[in-house]
């Protein structure tokens, strides 16, 4: 008998069942959804603990100086607000959309893109608290630092949102050619998978973003998301901490302010994801019964998408490039101020009346 013949190939090792097995693409794919959202919420709460620690700390030392529970709590409202940025709403909407179109069901998306966009956040705060200079350099809008860090956080923003936009035109595509079959044919049977796009034009649709297929990837893209300083959110925060750095406030109590606005904003940005995967999870289900709403959610999503990117690539052309043209100067000055907001209160309402209407029309037992 050969050599090769008796060789033995090892057998595979079972995925880690523990809490480890949360750090590798297998283990979190074996876990169920309720263990992967009591794990964000775990990350979620650590933040929370760690924040209001640090500023426990600072107090009870007596020598908390600028750093009070009043300013603590402006930085978190800072964070928490946002977290419901135009451009974090419909980047996670967009995301979502696209991960439930391919089968999967990421608990951890919204918490993903906070995780990136608060690495930097963080970074920055303790470069403030060491008196670095470059952050100072970063945020005065005429040195070359910021431009160059702006022009990479308008591309990333620009071009991912677009791009997304457009994959998840696939699906839209796909749920209006279901629509238009089930017109024709009331009684026609429906695959279970019915709304997953097919086809060359699908294809070619999502090819730019079929790397992107976990959270992870998305912790990347709000990492770069974040680069650009260009949030009065982020901005007021690393005044709020330079300043509080200038009154003499010890290092402890200092590091509690970027923590605590992590913690606002990963928290915001999770409950975002997660209701945004429950409204599309509830979209594939029954596709007969609920196309118009997938139509629906989908449209709102993918336009929200084009116009946030279209308004990152008009502010790139304008203010980074110096491109002076009447049309793409109003896009860039677009105020969408208050635009995250409506659009999170928009979902949340087609969500609710659409629960109401289908229990409404489901038969009494």
């Amino acid at each position: 008998m050969s050599k090769a013949a008796t060789t033995q190939q090892p057998a595979p090792s079972a995925p880690s069942t523990g809490w480890r097995s949360l750090l590798t693409t297998q283990g979190r794919a074996s876990r169920s959804f309720r263990f992967r959202v009591g794990a964000a919420f775990a990350v979620i709460i650590a933040l929370h603990v760690l924040g209001l620690g640090l500023l426990s700390l600072g107090v009870a030392s007596g020598a908390a100086g600028a750093v009070t529970v009043g300013v603590a709590a402006i930085a978190y409202f800072r964070g928490l607000v946002h977290s419901y940025d135009f451009d974090h709403v419909s980047m996670i909407d967009n995301s979502t959309r696209k991960f439930v179109s391919e089968g999967r069901d990421p608990a951890s998306v919204g918490l993903a893109f906070s995780a990136g966009h608060s690495t930097v956040v963080v970074l920055s705060g303790v470069l403030v608290i060491a008196g670095a200079g470059i952050v100072r350099t970063a945020l005065d809008e005429s040195s070359g630092l910021a431009r160059t860090l702006g022009i990479i956080g308008l591309s990333i923003s620009g071009l991912y949102l677009i791009l997304v936009a457009v994959a998840n035109l696939a699906t839209f595509g796909q749920a209006l050619r279901l629509k238009r079959a089930l017109a024709a044919d009331p009684d026609l049977e429906i695959d279970p998978a019915a709304l997953t796009p097919r086809g060359p034009a699908a294809r070619v649709l999502t090819a730019p973003l079929r790397r992107i297929r976990h959270p992870r990837h998305v912790y990347v893209i709000g990492f770069l998301f974040s680069l650009g300083f260009d949030t009065s959110s982020q901005i007021g925060l690393m005044i709020l901490t330079a300043g509080a750095a200038l009154a003499g406030a010890p290092t402890i109590s200092l590091l509690c302010l970027p923590i605590l606005f992590t913690a606002a904003m990963t928290l915001g940005d999770t409950l975002n994801g997660l209701m945004m995967l429950r409204m599309y999870t509830t979209a594939q289900e029954d596709p007969r019964r609920k196309i118009n709403y997938n139509l629906l959610i989908t449209g709102i999503g993918i336009a929200s998408g084009l116009i946030v990117g279209a308004i990152a690539v008009a502010t790139l052309l304008t203010e980074q490039s110096g491109l002076d043209v009447g049309f793409l100067t109003s896009i860039a000055e677009a105020n969408t101020q208050y635009a995250g907001y409506l659009l999170a209160a928009l979902f949340a309402v087609i969500g609710m009346s659409a629960w109401l209407l289908w229990r409404r029309a489901e038969p009494a037992l």
